[in-house]
């Protein structure tokens, strides 16, 4: 009888299996993939982590000790986890990023520096926006290297006494008459006191009966080189996030490599009825919609796309998390629905999930509650 079980170890399955470790739990993770793998939703090279949050004010705490939890772990490992490069919003006097990110700063004394279209141009000449374009600096934004963090915290969480299973296809779980639950792999049956599932868009798949508002998008990432050098991150290049005449939104991070700038669509994809069925192939329409951003609003020169990648966004309808315990098991968390701005929490969402385990809440988690879905 093991002490946990967590299905799932990507971004947030990671860092809830170190805090379970962490706490002296018997604990196993299983994914059903190796470890830092590209199937899911926790890859992409880079990850923006950024405080003054535009989605709701209330994800301003939880950034900011997910902040301080990266640092720490980062002071841990050789392995670079965290670069601040800082991240230009830009938006509309009347959009919901400005309007958004106002508001967070406001509400939480956040320093955000604000530039107009013709300094925006000035103070990074590869961008070109719109004449009323408003630009919201955050000096101490930047980005996670996704793959290098879950790998290190697979690393992290069996140097504390964690075990690790990659490979392992999950059939099914049950719960059982003495509140423990059991693990089907193949023909192995594994109990386990505690249960925590972050499946990432497998979650539908293997809920069982609790039903979840959630649905799997797919999308896109295109990684842009070209002749100029000002978008590399040693040139002190934002990652930045941008909101079109059009109301779409796009967002890019700086060069870190040959490959170039990843740049990608925040919002369109295609609903995808199963997740074992996405498409991995590149999708020529949303490569045409983010070259014809591209060429609006970036002075590139010559440019070429030499490499994408495709992962999912698994959205929940108001695309907030769902953050809870399973409503019929007490002894059962969950995180489901990351909505596409999920990583960059994943040391405090993992944490929740192990703290609601040992009868322990964050009141600051209160609006990630499943049951805002149920009332």
């Amino acid at each position: 009888m093991l002490d946990c079980i967590v299905l799932g170890v990507g971004g947030v399955g990671s860092w809830a299996l170190y805090h379970a470790a962490q706490r002296g739990w018997d604990c196993l993770g299983i994914d059903q993939f190796g470890p830092a793998h590209n199937l899911g939703s926790s890859h992409g090279q880079t990850r923006m982590i950024r405080t003054a949050y535009f989605e709701h004010p209330n994800y301003v705490p939880l950034v900011k000790r997910a902040f301080g939890m990266w640092d720490e772990m980062q002071d841990e490992t050789p392995v670079p986890l965290i670069r601040r490069t800082g991240l230009l919003q830009i938006g509309y006097e009347d959009g919901p990023v400005v309007q958004g990110v106002r508001k967070s700063a406001k509400d939480h004394g956040l320093q955000v520096e604000q530039l107009d279209a013709e300094q925006i141009h000035q103070r990074f000449p590869l961008i070109q926006p719109n004449t009323d374009h408003i630009g919201l600096l955050e000096a101490d934004a930047g980005f996670l290297h996704v793959e290098k963090c879950v790998a290190s915290m697979i690393r992290a969480a069996k140097k504390a006494g964690a075990a690790y299973r990659a490979n392992a296809k999950v059939d099914r779980w049950q719960a059982n008459e003495d509140g423990s639950f059991s693990v089907h792999i193949g023909d192995e049956v594994l109990l386990t006191k505690r249960l925590i599932m972050a499946a990432g868009a497998w979650t539908r798949t293997i809920a069982g009966q609790l039903e979840l508002p959630l649905k799997i998008v797919r999308k896109q990432q295109q990684w842009f080189q070209s002749d100029r050098v000002e978008g590399h991150v040693e040139t002190g290049f934002p990652c930045f996030f941008m909101e079109t005449e059009e109301r779409d939104w796009f967002y890019g991070l700086p060069a870190i490599d040959k490959l170039g700038m990843k740049i990608a669509e925040h919002t369109h994809g295609q609903e995808v009825d199963s997740v074992d069925d996405l498409d991995r192939e590149t999708n020529s329409e949303d490569l045409q919609r983010v070259s014809a951003f591209v060429d609006k609003h970036f002075d590139f020169g010559r440019s070429r796309v030499i490499y994408d990648s495709v992962c999912m966004y698994t959205m929940t309808p108001d695309e907030h998390f769902i953050i809870d315990r399973h409503p019929e098991h007490g002894q059962m968390t969950l995180a489901a629905g990351l909505s596409g701005h999920g990583f960059k929490f994943a040391p405090v969402l993992g944490k929740q999930l192990v703290d609601l385990l040992d009868d322990q809440d964050e009141p600051d988690m209160e609006f990630l509650k499943l049951s805002r879905f149920q009332n």
